[in-house]
């Protein structure tokens, strides 16, 4: 059973991915800080979240401020996040 993302742990994710699929790739670089304004987090709060997600493996850091998705990151995007 799919639901639809609540936490913004989770928000991020899905942003992170839409904004990949327009780049056409849906493991695409995406600059972290324009995630966190489009879903109305500040700096410090996008910081903590891409600190958690990192651990988590569910993102990899790229150059400067730029994150993409690891496989664990897309799979539960796909099977968890994302309600059909």
């Amino acid at each position: 059973m799919n639901k639809c993302a609540t936490t913004k742990d989770e928000l991020f994710l899905v942003k992170l991915h839409e904004l990949a699929l327009l780049r056409g790739e849906d493991r695409a670089s995406i600059n972290r800080y324009l995630i966190g304004r489009a879903i109305g987090q500040n700096d410090k709060g996008v910081d903590n979240i891409i600190k958690h997600l990192a651990q988590a493996n569910f993102i990899k850091k790229g150059n400067d401020a730029s994150i993409y998705l690891t496989p664990q990151g897309l799979e539960l995007i796909k099977n968890h996040l994302i309600s059909t």
